[in-house]
């Protein structure tokens, strides 16, 4: 599969971004430096996340998040293509555009949006889209109720403040459909768990998740 190759980010600065491409867990990509098959948390419990399988491209760290901090705060919308590429490829490597129905990006809620102007996850989500040929459902999932930002919250705090926050319209479009979720930074991996929740009761087969990075 070819992707346009017009980067806004130097080649020196995109050898630098660490690759999540170790040894990782199998259910939700924790980076394992021990090994295994499993993280602890999907070992202990493999009802944790109710997402069936999360990949991440990248590792949260260093010039990386600075990056992926600024395209999510300041405006920098054009990093999407280059993120996107990324993500593409580590869709692609994984075999999820084989068995993806539908894209569907994780919604911000309304104040958010309107301070923000954009959803990055959107934006993911369109360049996704086109490297891989699947149709973006944007009308899908929505978030009901307005939580506090997930990056001040304990990872207990994170799975609380998040819960029953979607709800899906239009269930009848994912219906036994797969769905590739598109989310900027995996966590706790809270937020992408929760939206699985919603997806799946609505009728949803199976939901895998893309994330520009797992800290």
């Amino acid at each position: 599969m070819h992707f346009s190759s017009d980067s806004r980010i130097c080649e020196n600065c995109k050898k630098s971004f660490p690759k999540n491409s170790g040894l990782i867990c199998k259910k939700c990509g924790l980076p394992l430096p021990d090994g295994g098959e499993y993280c602890r948390i999907c070992r202990k419990n493999k009802g944790e996340y109710s997402f069936d399988i999360m990949r991440s491209a990248y590792i949260y760290k260093d010039a990386l998040r600075k990056l992926v901090l600024r395209f999510k705060y300041s405006n920098r919308m054009f990093l999407a293509k280059d993120f996107g590429r990324e993500m593409s490829k580590t869709v692609i490597e994984n075999g999820l555009h084989n068995t993806a129905d539908f894209i569907i990006p994780v919604p911000l809620n309304i104040i958010r949006r309107i301070k923000r102007g954009y959803n990055q996850a959107e934006l993911l989500a369109e360049e996704i889209s086109g490297n891989i040929k699947k149709p973006v459902l944007d009308d899908v999932l929505h978030r009901k109720k307005i939580t506090r930002p997930q990056f001040k919250l304990s990872k207990t705090e994170r799975a609380e403040n998040i819960k029953d926050s979607f709800l899906v319209k239009n269930a009848d479009l994912i219906k036994k459909k797969n769905i590739l979720l598109v989310d900027d930074i995996a966590t706790t991996s809270a937020t992408a768990s929760a939206c699985a929740l919603a997806l799946k009761s609505a009728g949803a087969s199976k939901v895998a998740v893309i994330t520009i990075a797992r800290d």
